[in-house]
């Protein structure tokens, strides 16, 4: 026999109702370790919603989410240093109007330190258990699980969207959860191509100046703005997506000046006041060593990635660009001699003795009057502005030359063509920039994922159900004996919110 365990959810709605985004997590409670999966709602318009994990203390965690049409997904990582303690996951699309008084409280708890958040913990005898209040909540979604399928439906009467969730329940979770019932996304406004960036200028610099910041490996993540008066920038990027190098250029330096260009921080970090105590006792231990094992054997990390559509077209998208793979030719020991022998449609003159790289334009083709253009030279996506470290470059490391003989803008320079040298690295290895290009690590969007694992079997952060339809999954790992919760949180197609929750013993 199968006993069913419903229970009570307790909603508060005071603080959805002033939040513009509201974030669903996989589970309420995490070990040091784990990964936290995200599903964003907000009214469309923002390209990029800001996600941080604050106790009262400090920043633990943050994460950039990828937003396309008031939804998206991701996660971020706890790192193994966190405090136990509660900390609350704070979302929002303009740092100037991040609400720290809104968000789900999360349950962390530390296995491998005995670190806690200041005053942020107490040891008791026993904790209260969400069996105790035993009540299936819900409204425009009903579901369930039956043998090794989840299935959802619709009741809305609209088109809906959902974030969904099965996990195990177990001593750690929280005894209520966040709820999405409430909340009201704001008005929609226009829709963003992608997150602004905004950098600085930092030392002596004189002239109107151009800043280019562009991700190795990555063609179509190169971006370019001019300075403000007082020396900013702002970039108009598409997104960058995972852990990547960003390098930051300055074009129309004088010579002899020494500055550069820095990125600023978009996270507003606001002080999170008013976190209850994080209660612990002796009987939780058990469910502590298994979701400890489950961490440290990676049970939990399988997932399958959700593909990303291009936001737009790009330049080097629309464009056939002509391919030399240096493999299928003699291997020449300097890069004007590849120029030379190799590729009919580059050469490399000095111009007041200094290397310049130039196109055959496309249209002179056509003309048959060969005119050639200024090029901008790029390594592995990334605009080379001092060309003699092109001409020094050693093409032995290069497995691609890509030529683009299309006009290409770049901040205030127009080029009559592009060519990229790609490396089997992809990494630009060997460029030696001087002091005025900076390198930083930069933590782009995470990608929203489907997640399956032993403590939450499923998660999909972005579901889709039509009017009247429904939503089904096969999944796996469900134990004879164990509680296990079903949630589904989102909005209909008007902004109206939908939910479903329900506790159940296997």
């Amino acid at each position: 026999m199968k006993r069913l365990i419903v229970f009570l959810l307790l909603v508060s709605t005071s603080a959805a109702l002033g939040a513009q985004v509201y974030v669903s997590t996989d589970k309420g409670a995490y070990v040091a370790g784990d990964r936290i999966w995200c599903s964003v709602f907000c009214a469309p318009g923002p390209a990029v919603a800001y996600i941080e994990l604050i106790s009262t203390e400090s920043v633990a965690a943050r994460t950039r989410v990828d937003v396309r049409s008031g939804r998206g997904g991701g996660s971020l990582t706890v790192p193994f240093g966190t405090p136990t303690g509660k900390y609350r996951l704070v979302a929002y699309t303009d740092p100037s109007e991040a609400d720290a008084s809104s968000g789900p409280v999360l349950n962390v708890y530390n296995t491998l330190s005995t670190a806690r958040v200041k005053d942020g913990v107490e040891v008791v005898d026993s904790v209260p258990s969400s069996e105790a209040a035993a009540m299936q909540a819900g409204y425009g979604i009903s579901g369930g699980v039956e043998g090794q399928s989840l299935r959802l439906g619709n009741d809305s009467g609209r088109p809906v969207t959902l974030s969904v969730s099965l996990y195990r329940e177990d001593s750690l979770e929280p005894a209520s959860r966040h709820s999405i019932a409430g909340f009201i996304p704001g008005p929609a406004s226009e829709e963003s191509s992608g997150e602004q960036l905004r950098a600085r200028i930092v030392g002596d610099a004189d002239g109107d100046l151009t800043g280019i910041i562009a991700v190795p490996g990555a063609k179509t993540d190169c971006y370019s703005a001019l300075a403000g008066k007082d020396g900013s920038f702002c970039f108009d990027t598409e997104n960058i997506f995972g852990s990547r190098d960003l390098v930051c250029q300055l074009s129309g330096l004088k010579e002899g000046s020494i500055c550069h260009m820095e990125i600023e921080n978009p996270f507003a970090g606001p002080s999170v006041d008013g976190l209850e105590r994080l209660r612990i006792c002796r009987s939780q231990e058990a469910d502590l060593v298994r979701r400890s094992a489950a961490m440290k054997t990676g049970a939990a990390t399988d997932t399958l990635a959700v593909s990303l559509p291009m936001r737009r077209e790009h330049f080097f998208l629309t464009h056939e660009c002509i391919s030399y793979v240096l493999d299928d030719y003699t291997r020449f020991p300097t890069m004007e001699e590849v120029f030379v022998e190799i590729i009919p449609q580059v050469k490399l003159r000095r111009r007041d003795g200094k290397p310049r790289i130039y196109t055959l334009m496309q249209t002179s083709v056509a003309d048959a009057q060969p005119r050639w253009g200024d090029t901008v030279v790029m390594i592995d996506g990334v605009p080379v502005l001092d060309q003699s470290l092109v001409e020094k470059y050693d093409p032995a490391i290069v497995k691609v030359v890509e030529v683009y003989p299309c006009r290409y803008v770049l901040g205030e320079s127009v080029f009559d063509g592009v060519v990229n040298l790609v490396t089997f690295k992809g990494d630009m290895p060997g460029v030696l920039f001087d002091d005025n290009v900076r390198i930083y690590s930069f933590e782009g969007c995470s990608l929203p994922q489907v997640h399956r694992g032993t403590e939450t079997l499923y998660w999909n952060p972005l579901v889709s159900v039509g009017k009247d339809g429904s939503f089904s999954v096969d999944v796996d790992g469900l134990r004879a004996g164990e509680r296990y919760t079903l949630c589904a949180e989102g909005l209909t197609d008007t902004g109206r919110a939908v939910y479903f929750r329900k506790t159940f013993v296997r």
